[in-house]
């Protein structure tokens, strides 16, 4: 095997966090082009989750999927959190990432992003930092 010296023929990468938001390449002549718009985070406190939930759920449902039944469960887990006096905010953010992962497998989800950016960005908010991971689902950054 002919291995060369050049410093341009190791083209591995290493992350040592997080690349959220971030292209990552190798090769020669390459582009690429990222689309993220900034999310406006609102308070925890004044947002509705049930509301945001019940959005959520109406849009998801518009969306052709096989897993349609799996992103029902994630949404009705997700429900059943909520109504309890102090619902875990990590099994609502569990139960959300889960839907909306189901729901990005499939094409039209890229036609319903517009949507679900504002209910998303809400309940980021209301779910906390941690689950600002939610954002790029949906084409979102902090």
């Amino acid at each position: 095997m002919n291995e060369s010296n050049s410093p341009y023929s190791n083209r591995s990468v290493s992350v040592g966090r997080d690349v959220t938001g971030s292209v990552i390449q190798t090769g020669d002549n390459n582009t690429a082009s990222v689309s993220f718009q900034q999310a406006a985070i609102p308070q925890p406190e004044s947002v509705d989750m049930i509301a945001v939930l019940a959005a959520l759920e109406d849009i998801l449902s518009q969306i052709e999927s096989p897993d349609r039944r799996k992103i029902e469960n994630a949404v009705d887990d997700a429900k059943e959190e909520l109504k309890k006096p102090d619902p875990n905010k990590d099994e609502v953010g569990q139960a959300l990432d889960r839907a909306l992962g189901y729901a990005q497998k499939v094409n039209g989800f890229a036609e319903a992003i517009d949507k679900l950016r504002p209910p998303v960005e809400k309940a980021a908010g209301w779910l906390g930092e941690h689950w600002y991971k939610l954002l790029p689902l949906v084409g979102l950054t902090v």
